[in-house]
């Protein structure tokens, strides 16, 4: 009872605190620039045209609490150049209420088409590991900047559908570029659903 006491009077203090750290200097917070490269894990030669995407929302006061969500994400896309490298402008995250407090750690995905997909979760903030579908012992280490890539070949036989799911599990609707790329697979993913439902989903 008494440590329930103590984090609800913890959460009051940071809530007011944040309150009035949004009136003194405003209701937005910047990212920071990102960058990397990358790579293919077979040949070692820099990829071109990869789909680089960024995400970050805050940690709502109630809304985390109560319903488990808090802001509305923002996300900021870009492609690799010839030499593979990608480069994230810093981005302003406007705050839309009081209540949302903190500025989770950014998601990332990393996309190509025949390739498999590099994400790594906002948990990163416990352990900064990218993983990549179908080589889940496979483990990266996530940098802010100076962030090597390395994409995996899809592999065959793993299924276009259940990567589709991987990929869009916590991916926020602002994905254009990445939404664009995954076209081709999506139109594999549906093939694989008529042969193994024959045409009933």
């Amino acid at each position: 009872m008494g440590k329930n006491i103590t984090k609800l009077r913890t959460n009051v203090a940071t809530f007011l605190t944040c309150i009035a750290v949004c009136l003194l200097f405003g209701c937005a917070t910047h990212t920071g620039s990102r960058n990397g490269q990358v790579f293919d894990a077979i040949t070692d030669k820099p990829v071109e045209g990869v789909v680089v995407s960024y995400t970050w929302r805050y940690e709502g006061f109630l809304e985390d609490a109560i319903v488990g969500r808090g802001g509305e994400p923002v996300t900021n896309e870009t492609m690799t150049d010839k030499d593979g490298k990608y480069f994230i402008p810093d981005t302003r995250i406007e705050r839309k209420s009081s209540g949302e407090m903190f500025l989770l750690p950014e998601m990332v995905i990393i996309y190509k088409d025949k390739y498999a997909a590099y994400k790594l979760f906002r948990e990163y903030k416990k352990d900064p590991v990218c993983r990549s579908f179908g080589y889940h012992d496979v483990q990266q280490i996530y940098q802010k900047n100076n962030n090597i890539v390395k994409l995996y070949p899809f592999k065959e036989g793993e299924s276009h559908y259940q990567h589709l799911n991987w990929i869009g599990m916590h991916s926020p609707k602002t994905n254009k570029l990445l939404t664009k790329e995954l076209g081709p697979e999506e139109e594999l993913a549906h093939k694989e659903n008529l042969k193994k439902y024959g045409g009933k989903k």
